[in-house]
């Protein structure tokens, strides 16, 4: 069948010499129109206090939804804020608990006892005996602008003896 419409579509349309068939219409449309203008809508028998409730429930179902979704942002935020506030705690606990490590750690280090059984089992001893050191002035000079003046630090030196 195939071959035949293929064969038909490269037949021409009319012979030649031949009149073409007339495609015109004949007859009137079959649309009709009628002057004038819709006064209203028609809902077909659909009362109109119908459409004021619906409007009525939208508007409540808008409310309740908004406030559903504030109470949930409120509560995300809640509980963020709670879990915030026990990391911090946690946090504040272990610090004192170290602080308080340290405390007795500078204690025990700072005991004279501690710290003459810590040099004893090191092999250290306690000296026979102290002396002290007195310093002189010192003899370094410095010109008026703060630089170190040789002058000024010889002639203080050759001064003190």
């Amino acid at each position: 069948m195939r071959q035949y419409d293929s064969y038909r579509a490269s037949q021409p349309a009319y012979v030649h010499g031949s009149a073409a068939p007339d495609l015109r219409r004949q007859g009137t449309p079959d649309v009709n129109v009628m002057p004038g203008r819709r006064n209203g809508v028609n809902h077909a028998g659909v009362p109109e206090s119908i459409f004021g409730v619906v409007g009525v429930v939208f508007a409540v179902a808008i409310v309740i939804a908004v406030f559903a979704c504030a109470r949930v942002l409120l509560s995300a935020a809640s509980v963020t804020t709670t879990i915030a506030t026990d990391e911090l705690s946690t946090q504040i606990a272990n610090e004192r608990t170290l602080g308080n490590d340290l405390e007795v750690q500078q204690s025990q280090l700072s005991n004279s006892t501690h710290i003459r059984s810590a040099a004893e089992g090191l092999g250290m001893a306690a000296p026979a005996a102290t002396e002290s050191v007195e310093l002189g002035a010192d003899v370094i000079a410095t010109d008026a602008s703060g630089n170190l003046s040789l002058s000024g630090s010889l002639s203080s030196m050759a001064s003190q003896g």
